[in-house]
């Protein structure tokens, strides 16, 4: 380095000054104060590159002054060594580098990222500008091992004349800015996750969590469920995780890997970090209450050191993860308890709405006999009838017993008496009626006892367990068979299995719940408040016992119940079933499987040649007491549910359906629905019976595409009237179906006609015309009235057609000369026709139409028997007049009201009946009008009345 003076004092070392115990201290560049002042002062530059500070140049003295002296972080590397001078605020940056830095070359010092700021030093060094660089990240080794750290500096020149001298950086370490802003951006985007249960939760905060590889290269997310914890959702790159601890009360660090788990118990929690390692982290943070919590599994990056301000960023982390799963938890609740709310209010609606439809049935079919007596009808109800009566009064009282088991046992009032009992005696008189009905069925029923002996049991609580499992058995089996077994032991043990249409998986656990029923319309009915297996279980419970059940779709059901009992002595008084439950019993089975199910009702002979209705229902006393009720309406027949009811509509000619809406297999909408879809009969009038009562259900009903709708329970009057109204609706339906097919028709062929009409008149022009034809004039004649007339006729047809349609007829409308008009008239021959057509009277009007008009008036005069007819023409205030009058016989009273209706003929006539019809519609189109002024047996008087014409 060249020796040059310089301006700064200098105090020689060896002479020391003040302090005399450093070798420069009275040098003026370092005299300031600071740390990096004072180590100046007392380092050996002898030993160094530098040498003594009195012979660095001007502008080295100069700028190491003025860095010693900054409070921003400054650094100066001089020479093509980069020898490194450095102020206090410099320090942090150098970490463990410091003070062994000061002196030594830069690439020495930063050897890790010398191949990213050496090409820049040296450039600055050998007259480049100067730069600047904004959060450049650089990966330092500071004595804890390598971490990223961000930085924004500038380097400078400072020249020594015209040599290199150095580079003056100075710089700012933005570390903290930078990841602060990186961590606060991934609270944000946890913060802002919203879901609606915690697995949506936790797939939220791992996809917000996998936008930030830079700071959390990857994890996992494990919730807790009923103690454990099991993984729902990763991102990034997790990395081999360990198994999550059951529970986290504070943020730890454990093992090789440096693992830690946080809590993401909420803000209430506090973190204390552990001592950082510098191995790649795999963080964890889990819930840390008494319970086993969520846990969030983290790997951090390997560049970023476990500090405190990481630590704090962790915290939070845990805290707004647990804060947004806690949130997920509480919205699913809430949605948990509006389902529970929901689905009450649905099984409510449902049991009453099943309630009743099971009470309305048997109070329809006791009012209907009743209101019979009470009425006069019958003065005497005979034997049937009463046991009918009886039967259901059996099913109405059965049902108040079921909902008065369910209170009991919902109030906790369950009492228990036992008794000494015969259980297999008691057991088979339960079942007995049970097993005929299913064998009436086509059933293979069988059943086996094992043991005997008297044992103490409460009546009533068995009677409930045989009762219902039985009668479900019988009812769910279609075909196959069920079989009960009953074993007395240590244990009461019985057993009933069937192979009918089985139990989903789904609904196994959810079927001794209160109201619930198995959706499933295969079984025999789906009449039944949804207790009876309810019922089982609580006469269970109550008896100590325990009931099992298997069950597959298709493959049958199986339910087994235990029950300890305790063995006694045989007594006397030995409890059985009472003629009551007995009795309800029988109404059970025989609601089950009737003794005998009528094809169809016969009623009077007139009503027998009559309308043939179809009555639907699966309840036979209903359906017998429906049926008993329309056959005087006509002929009656029946069918079980909606599918019976469309394998016989397939064969039988039905004119209206009578049906219930709640049924096996196809209900009463469903089979409205598919009559409705049928190419058929799609308009075959059907009527719902319900015990869904109000005006919403009528409008569901009705809605469906049901013409009526009754609530039971109803009366017989009720009924009929309802059924002979829409057969007589139906009735008019069809005619005026056939009407319109008829008016289609006739419109088809009117069309068609025209051409060869127009083929024939101009033929019989041309032959005319040439005089080619070798035939008598009067054929000619005749042949063209004909065709004139044919062609009135069709052009009436064409008229009425696009009348029909709600067109109106074209008219052509011009003035014409009234005389000319008339005398241009065909008139029959067989009438004296007499005129009075004012001269120089004008009229506006379509020619060919008012010609069309005057002749039909002549013809009905004709067909009248008129001999004379007179036309006589007027004008008045209210248009042009011109009066047709005959001497005819008139017209018959019969048709005078409707005598400008389609197809309204008399005896005498055999036109189309569409003359006077077309003819005033016609009229009318001129803006005038045709009426009927007179008739009777001396003739008939028309007015055809125009718009005048100018005179």
């Amino acid at each position: 380095m060249a020796d040059r003076s310089v301006d700064v004092p200098f105090v020689d070392p060896e002479h020391g000054g003040d302090d005399g115990g450093t070798p420069w201290a009275h040098d003026p560049v370092f005299a300031c104060s600071g740390e990096m002042a004072e180590r100046m002062r007392a380092h050996p530059w002898l030993d160094d590159a530098l040498g003594a500070p009195e012979q660095w140049p001007a502008v080295l003295r100069t700028t190491v002054s003025m860095v010693l002296r900054s409070k921003y972080p400054m650094t100066l590397t001089w020479g093509e060594q980069f020898l490194m001078l450095y102020n206090d605020a410099y320090v942090p940056v150098l970490g463990d580098k410091h003070p062994a830095a000061l002196g030594r070359p830069l690439s020495e010092q930063f050897p890790e990222i010398w191949g990213a700021i050496g090409p820049m030093q040296d450039a600055v060094l050998r007259g480049a500008e100067a730069t600047w660089d904004e959060n450049l990240p650089l990966v330092l080794e500071r004595g804890n091992g390598p971490e990223e750290c961000f930085f924004t500096f500038s380097y400078s020149p400072v020249p020594d004349g015209g040599q290199p001298g150095g580079v003056l950086a100075v710089l700012s370490m933005t570390t903290p800015e930078v990841l602060g802003a990186r961590r606060l951006e991934i609270l944000n985007d946890v913060g802002a996750v919203t879901a609606s249960d915690p697995e949506a939760a936790a797939a939220g905060i791992a996809a917000a969590l996998d936008r930030h590889p830079s700071e959390l290269p990857g994890g996992r997310v494990w919730l807790s469920e009923n103690g454990a914890t099991r993984v729902v959702a990763t991102f990034g790159e997790p990395g081999p995780l360990p198994e999550a601890p059951t529970s986290v009360e504070a943020p730890t660090v454990s093992g090789a890997g440096r693992t830690a788990w946080l809590g993401l118990g909420g803000a209430h929690r506090s973190s204390h970090a552990v001592a950082p390692q510098r191995e790649p982290a795999e963080v964890a943070a889990g819930a840390g209450d008494d319970r086993a919590g969520d846990i969030l599994g983290l790997r951090l990056p390997e560049l970023r050191p476990l500090d405190d301000p990481h630590r704090r960023f962790l915290e939070q982390l845990s805290q707004h993860v647990g804060q947004r799963l806690e949130a997920a938890r509480a919205r699913q609740l809430e949605a948990d308890r509006a389902q529970a709310l929901a689905d009450l209010n649905t099984a409510r609606t449902h049991f009453l709405s099943t309630m009743s439809h099971e009470l309305r049935t048997p109070l329809t079919l006791l009012l209907g006999p009743l209101q019979d007596v009470l009425s006069g009808r019958v003065d005497v109800l005979d034997r049937p009838t009463v046991e009918r009566l009886d039967a259901q009064c059996e099913r109405l009282l059965a049902m108040v017993e079921d909902l008065l088991e369910v209170s009991r046992a919902d109030s906790g009032r369950t009492t228990v008496h036992p008794e000494p009992v015969d259980v297999q005696d008691l057991t088979v008189r339960l079942v007995e009626p049970l097993l005929e009905a299913g064998e009436r069925a086509g059933l293979t029923m069988t059943r086996t006892r094992r043991g005997t002996g008297t044992c103490l049991l409460d009546v009533r609580l068995w009677e409930n367990i045989v009762l219902n499992l039985v009668s479900n058995a019988v009812k769910y089996t279609l075909e196959g068979s069920v079989h009960v077994d009953l074993e007395l032991g240590e244990q009461l043990v019985l057993t009933v299995r069937d192979t009918g249409i089985g139990i989903p998986e789904s609904q196994q656990p959810l079927v001794f719940q209160r109201f619930h029923r198995v959706r499933a319309h295969e079984g025999r009915s789906i009449e039944g408040a949804g207790v009876g297996l309810a019922i089982v279980a609580d006469s269970v419970a109550a008896l100590g016992g325990e009931v099992a059940l298997e069950s597959a779709p298709g493959a049958g059901t199986s339910v087994t119940v235990r029950i300890p009992v305790r063995a006694t002595e045989a007594a006397a008084g030995t409890a059985t079933p009472s003629p009551r439950r007995l009795a309800g019993v029988r109404a059970k089975a025989l609601d089950l499987v009737p003794a005998a199910v009528p094809e169809g009702v016969e009623g009077p002979q007139d009503a027998r040649d009559g309308p043939v209705v179809l009555v639907v229902d699966d309840n036979v006393a209903m359906r017998q007491h429906v049926a008993a009720t329309l056959a005087q309406v006509g002929r009656v027949l029946v069918a079980g549910d909606g599918q019976g009811a469309l394998e016989t509509l397939a064969h039988e000619e039905v004119d209206l359906v009578v049906s219930d809406v709640v049924m096996p297999r196809l209900d009463g909408e469903g089979l409205v629905a598919a009559i409705r879809q049928s190419r058929d009969r799609p308009d075959l009038p059907v009527i719902l019976l319900s015990a869904r009562a109000g005006s919403e259900a009528a409008v569901s009903g009705l809605g469906q595409g049901a013409d009526d709708y009754v609530a039971k329970p109803f009366s017989r009057e009720e009924l009929v009237a309802r059924v002979r109204a829409h057969l007589e609706l139906s009735t008019l339906r069809r005619e005026s179906q056939r009407r319109r097919d008829r008016e289609t028709m006739l419109a088809g062929v009117s069309h068609d006609m025209q051409t060869p009409l127009a083929t024939i008149a101009n033929a019989l022009e041309l032959l005319g015309s040439l005089g080619i034809a070798d035939l008598p004039p009067e054929i000619t004649g005749t042949m063209g009235r004909s065709v004139t007339t044919l062609r009135g006729l069709v052009a009436e047809f064409l008229d009425w057609s696009a009348l029909a349609t709600g067109a109106r007829v074209r008219v052509h409308v011009e003035e014409l000369d009234v005389s000319a008009l008339v005398a241009d008239v065909t008139w029959p021959r067989a009438l004296a026709l007499t005129t009075e057509a004012g001269a120089g009277l004008r009229v506006r009007a379509d020619r060919q139409r008012v010609l069309r008009v005057l002749a039909n008036l002549a013809g009905n005069a004709v067909t009248a028997g008129a001999a004379r007819l007179w036309v006589v023409v007027d004008l008045d205030a209210e248009g042009l007049h011109l009066r047709v009058r005959d001497d005819g016989a008139g017209i018959p009273d019969a048709i005078r009201a409707r005598l400008f209706q389609p197809w309204t003929t008399s005896d005498r006539s055999r036109d189309s009946g569409l003359g006077l019809y077309v003819s005033r519609e016609s009229v009318r189109a001129m803006g005038g009008d045709l009426t009927l002024v007179e008739t009777s047996a001396a003739g008939t008087t028309f007015d055809l009345r125009l718009i005048p014409g100018k005179t």
